[in-house]
């Protein structure tokens, strides 16, 4: 009897880690470095019992089924999960300490990371993803490029909100912005990104 109880309860146990595993994938795309584009349902984190733990491969189920695959950053140039887009970049970090607020995009060097793209345009906003290990949950940090400079600089160091000092620097080509950030008309990393979009040259 005992050993009975034993069994459908681990028998439980893995059809909840079935079930959980399945809900993690969803309606998206992978783009491969030969650039062909693959549709169907992607992964890229998954929920555990402990948190959120976020994949070193990214996998994938081709929309009429075939087989599964799993991706390492070197194989993809971008994938979709959701509405969110990642792509992926080969960055280095241009200073001394690990709080230094710019890297470098170099092409085949340095660290191979996704970016999340928030939005698009003469400024380009993105979202360095990673998890916090105190309560496994996803954080982030805002970064921004100018059309394709390699230069990305952090817009935001956490609780403390805008970089102000080093945003006023990056954005000596446009006063106004300087401006408004000095003066602390914006909160918000996207709310920076829009007005430089939208109203610097």
């Amino acid at each position: 009897m005992v050993k009975l109880f034993f069994l459908f309860l681990f028998g439980g146990f893995l059809l909840s880690l079935t079930a959980l595993g399945q809900k993690n994938y969803v309606p998206g795309y992978v783009v491969l470095t030969s650039g062909d584009t693959l549709r169907g349902q992607v992964m890229d984190r998954r929920e555990t019992f402990i948190g959120t733990e976020l994949l070193t491969k990214i996998r994938f189920k081709p929309e009429r089924g075939g087989i599964r695959r799993k991706y390492r950053a070197k194989k993809l140039l971008a994938y979709q999960v959701g509405n969110s887009v990642y792509e992926r970049y080969y960055v280095r970090s241009k200073g001394i300490s690990l709080l230094d607020a710019y890297y470098e995009i170099v092409p085949n060097d340095g660290a191979q990371v996704f970016l999340r793209v928030v939005s698009r345009g003469k400024l380009t906003h993105y979202q360095w993803e990673w998890i916090d290990e105190d309560n496994d949950t996803i954080d982030a940090a805002d970064y921004f490029r100018k059309g394709n400079e390699p230069l990305l600089v952090r817009a935001t160091q956490g609780v403390f909100g805008l970089k102000r000092k080093n945003l006023v620097k990056y954005f000596w080509d446009c006063p106004s912005l300087q401006e408004k950030i000095q003066q602390k008309v914006f909160k918000y990393s996207f709310e920076v990104a829009d007005y430089y979009n939208q109203n610097c040259l």
